[in-house]
């Protein structure tokens, strides 16, 4: 949320989001469930003090970084194109990538023999952890090419249907969001009509607020996603994982940051062996690489498991965090430092896009060029090989190839 000091606006969209995300992720798990009274005081207040020292010199970064001269070049296909001429290519690429995206995954559920949603056991499907692995690794590359596409699909989709009122673009759009939901990962089924309502919003200045009250719903029901789905469905199993005696608990439950938090800084501080970077390449070298930031924050939490038994795809650590366990506090200021300065120059070149158009589609392409390719230079600690597949999907919209 630290970009509001430099970019307090209506499309500061990221802002928004991570802003409901806050009422799910820290508010109701400290202040309305309490889960952090189990932990003793030494690992809370070595948590508290990482984090405000990372917030305050991650928040001097993000100012300076306002700043620095921006390089005056204009190469990407909205800034070159008229507006006519960028639109028709976007329609044109979009309806290619979903035919490939549904192909995808229609090919890989069948090779795969099965479909995560519908598995007997949902969570293990997902996370294609036991008997589900062997007939995941079959179908590997298409299927994760196939969801990097999907995810990134729907702001695009729900945009050209909105701006240009093209009824089969709604339709695609409900394909895309069932086959995404089918995966079960909850982020990404909502997250890219968020963003595309957040730009229809921030334009239509009157439905702003709707928007962002919205939206602490929306999160919230995102949540106890999994235990609506074992009702729906009749899921024993996920019902009796998430069948918490308050919403509270159940939304808690969806969404544990802070647990997980406090947990690996309370297992690791009984066994500090600092990184000193090698999570900052180790997404980049596949298989269950030690060094990947996943793997090894699960590895840290549970030493004496195997990681491949685990239903899940890593801890969501904050910056500060991983700083700490790279070079202690000396990590915690230079981390946090170098990603608001690359932030803070970043959200300046896209303030500057913003200014030099007001067409929803191309507004909507400068918010996702931030959201899917700036934000991973933002979190370089954590770069990963399958940030690849995104960096494809946004070049063909970015820059102009021949197109036939």
């Amino acid at each position: 949320m630290g970009s509001y000091f430099t970019w307090f606006s209506r499309y500061n969209i990221p802002a928004h989001l991570e802003l409901a995300f806050i009422f799910t992720k820290y508010l109701v798990p400290i202040f309305l469930v309490d889960e952090i009274s189990n932990f003793d005081s030494d690992t809370l207040d070595l948590y508290k003090n990482i984090l405000t020292l990372g917030a305050a010199f991650y928040l001097l970064g993000l100012i300076m970084g306002n700043f620095v001269p921006l390089v005056k070049v204009k190469y990407f296909s909205w800034q070159v194109m008229s507006e006519a001429e960028y639109s028709a290519r976007v329609e044109k690429i979009t309806k290619y990538f979903f035919y490939f995206g549904v192909a995808g995954f229609l090919i890989s559920y069948a090779v795969m023999g099965y479909v995560p949603m519908f598995a007997s056991d949902p969570l293990n499907a997902k996370f294609f952890r036991g008997p589900y692995q062997a007939p995941y690794m079959r179908v590997a590359v298409l299927f994760r090419a196939a969801n990097y596409v999907m995810y990134s699909l729907p702001p695009i989709l729900f945009i050209i249907w909105y701006q240009f009122r093209k009824k089969i673009y709604l339709f695609y759009l409900i394909i895309v969001v069932f086959l995404i939901a089918t995966t079960l990962t909850r982020g990404n089924i909502l997250m890219g009509f968020l963003i595309a309502l957040g730009v229809i919003c921030a334009y239509r200045k009157a439905l702003f607020k709707y928007y962002m009250i919205s939206l602490i719903f929306i999160f919230s029901l995102g949540s106890i996603s999994f235990y609506l789905i074992g009702l729906l469905f009749h899921n024993d199993l996920l019902i009796s994982m998430y069948d918490k005696e308050s919403i509270f608990e159940t939304i808690a439950l969806g969404a544990p940051d802070v647990l997980d938090h406090l947990s690996f800084l309370k297992a690791f501080t009984n066994n500090p062996i600092y990184t000193y970077g090698r999570t900052f390449y180790g997404g980049l070298i596949p298989g269950h690489y030690q060094w990947n930031p996943s793997v090894w924050s699960l590895m840290v939490t549970n030493p004496n498991d195997d990681v491949n038994d685990i239903t899940s795809g890593g801890l969501r650590l904050p910056l500060p965090l991983w700083g700490y366990v790279s070079f202690s506090w000396v990590g915690v200021v230079g981390l946090s430092f170098v990603s608001g300065l690359i932030n803070g120059y970043l959200i300046k070149a896209i303030k500057k896009m913003l200014r030099e158009s007001d067409n929803l589609l191309i507004i909507t392409m400068v918010i996702l060029l931030y959201v899917n390719i700036y934000s991973q230079f933002v979190s370089f600690y954590i770069f990963s090989m399958y940030a690849f597949p995104v960096f494809i999907f946004m070049a063909f919209y970015m820059f102009r190839f021949k197109w036939k």
